[in-house]
């Protein structure tokens, strides 16, 4: 049975401001990222139905929602692409080959390739304003993580292989007296345990990318990026009186 949505007559505002550009080729100085989004897991999904006026109970839109994702979750590993209203989703296979292997090479894995509907990308189109609120003079971000080995973007990171950060006031430097306190870690979604990167594995360390070598000594897992570093945002010649944190708003699996 098809699923399909009940589009109500609904304008959404989105907040967003101006970033510093990132990446060395940027034609402008600045980019536009929404801010001020609140992280909602399906519990906090279903408490929200009421406001857009929809009357099943958030009860039973929660069990609906978690049984539903379950399932998509063991169907997706089984090889199935999944359409939904919202989302297709399908196991993509990373690597190159000679034509004779039986396995994957040591440290690559599947991975999930999930691209937004064309009913929600019009949706998107037709409903979202955006009101702009100005530039955001921030603490630096990372804008994106990309992994050679599974030519994955903001999705993975392949034990003993390379990765890029590109953002904003990256680059790890300190005086001595912070010098421990600075570098590269792997904080666990699971526990919020952080590990250092070994800092001979970074082999660019640039304010606006920084490129490293994954250890092998990180168990599988969710993880967020830091960087910790007491140069300012404005110039990495200019150290703060304090180390200052940059902690990526997204997860990569390792």
């Amino acid at each position: 049975m098809a699923l399909d949505f009940i589009l109500r007559d609904v304008i959404h505002r989105i907040t967003v401001k101006f970033f510093p550009a990132s990446l060395p080729k940027a034609k402008k100085p600045y980019n536009l990222r929404a801010v001020y989004q609140p992280e909602l897991d399906i519990h906090g999904i279903a408490s929200k139905a009421e406001m857009y006026n929809i009357t099943t109970s958030p009860k039973v839109i929660e069990e609906g929602m978690t049984a539903g994702m379950e399932l998509i979750y063991y169907l997706a590993a089984d090889g199935y692409k999944i359409n939904t209203p919202v989302f297709r989703l399908k196991v993509g296979t990373p690597g190159e080959y000679d034509g004779y292997e039986t396995y994957l090479p040591e440290g690559l894995y599947p991975y999930g390739q999930i691209i937004l509907s064309s009913k929600m990308r019009e949706y998107l189109k037709k409903t979202v304003k955006l009101q702009f609120d100005g530039i955001e003079y921030n603490e630096g971000f990372i804008s994106s993580i990309f992994d050679k080995q599974s030519d994955t973007t903001d999705t993975y990171i392949t034990p003993g292989g390379i990765f890029i950060l590109n953002g904003t006031g990256l680059k790890i430097t300190a005086d001595n007296k912070h010098a421990e306190d600075t570098g590269l870690y792997y904080e666990s979604v699971k526990d919020g345990s952080r590990i250092k990167e070994n800092k001979n594995n970074i082999a660019q360390n640039n304010p606006g990318s920084i490129t490293a070598l994954c250890g092998q000594n990180l168990s599988h897992g969710e993880y967020h990026i830091v960087i910790r570093t007491q140069a300012t945002v404005g110039s990495s010649n200019k150290f703060l009186k304090n180390v200052r944190e940059v902690k990526s708003d997204f997860t990569v699996n390792i």
